[in-house]
């Protein structure tokens, strides 16, 4: 059947000039769409996708065989010129951490997951945003009813939208970067640079356990739910996302399967933490302050390409920040 103009009408009195319709829209706007990304994150990524991202896989491009030491600083580079630039900048910035990206090539399908993984944050960081910062002489898009006085914002704002675009920026960049120094270099790589660049080994350690680490946590939670299918524990995602008897009894079997999964992550992780604190002891880690190595890396010219072009954006951000283009 067709809708009329009279019915559209209608409606639309019903969704926004009546107090009910008005709630049902803030709750919306509260709940509803800040579920979008992790929604997005399960059915385009999963914990399956998570953990083949977030490791390291070798290639022989130009960006794997740069020196350790100088991915290691990239992304701490990228951060603080973030800090340092307007967010006009920044998004301009963010276009250049892409180039790494395309020198590394990655498929299809793992580039689609990586925009989820940064895309995701960065959205919902906007969207917040626009819902808790507000301005006494902002214009609100939609104002809350008095029956949402108690979730603490008075709507969404168009100024608040556009604080949390300035901020995606940052989270945009910083994630990009970060995302090169994991995808392209192996644990053993992170230590060794660490060591080289006078860091504290507790510092290298800290950052090789990270890089290693976190890809087998997932790795064990899909272990740990297989074997819960395995014994009959049913993890099926339901096949409408409207069917609300279908979500509901979604998340009651993942309620009740909490304990199933954490208690043998957890296990399984203190285990691991004492085998490397047995590994690190029998390699008389922290015994002297200084670590030595049989190991040299010469430089190439890949690397002296990558310093230059470190070089040129330190100095384009201080002539940007000299034109006014800058935070402070």
């Amino acid at each position: 059947m067709l809708k009329t103009p009279a019915m559209l009408k209608t409606f639309d009195h019903l969704l926004f000039h009546t107090l009910p319709g008005e709630t049902a829209v803030a709750y919306a706007i509260t709940f509803l769409v800040p579920l979008i990304g992790p929604l997005l994150f399960l059915r385009f990524v999963g914990m399956k996708g998570l953990r083949n991202v977030l490791s390291y896989e070798a290639a022989d491009t130009p960006i794997h065989r740069l020196d350790p030491r100088l991915k290691l600083c990239y992304p701490i580079l990228i951060a603080l010129l973030s800090v340092l630039l307007g967010w006009a900048w920044t998004y301009a910035l963010f276009g250049l951490t892409l180039v790494p990206w395309i020198l590394l090539r990655p498929s299809a399908i793992r580039l689609r997951v990586l925009a989820v993984i940064v895309g995701s944050p960065a959205l919902l960081s906007v969207w917040s945003q626009g819902l808790y910062y507000t301005t006494p002489n902002d214009h609100l898009l939609f104002v809350f009813p008095v029956t949402m006085a108690w979730v603490g914002t008075a709507g969404l704002s168009t100024a608040g939208l556009i604080y949390g675009a300035h901020q995606a920026g940052r989270v945009l960049v910083t994630a990009s970067a970060a995302l090169v120094l994991v995808f392209t270099t192996g644990p053993s790589d992170v230590v060794w640079a660490t060591t080289r660049l006078f860091a504290p080994q507790r510092l290298g350690l800290a950052i090789s356990v990270g890089v290693r680490f976190l890809p087998q946590v997932f790795e064990r939670l899909n272990i740990v739910m297989r074997a819960a299918e395995v014994r009959g524990y049913d993890f099926s995602r339901p096949e409408k996302w409207w069917r609300l008897g279908q979500l509901w009894d979604y998340g009651r079997r993942m309620t009740r399967a909490l304990p199933l999964l954490t208690v043998p992550i957890l296990v399984g992780s203190l285990r691991g933490c004492g085998q490397m604190a047995l590994v690190a002891d029998s390699r008389a880690f922290g015994v002297n302050r200084w670590r030595t190595t049989y190991r040299e890396v010469a430089w190439t010219r890949n690397d002296r390409i990558a310093v230059v072009a470190a070089v040129l954006l330190v100095a384009g951000t201080v002539v940007v920040m000299a034109m006014g283009g800058g935070r402070f």
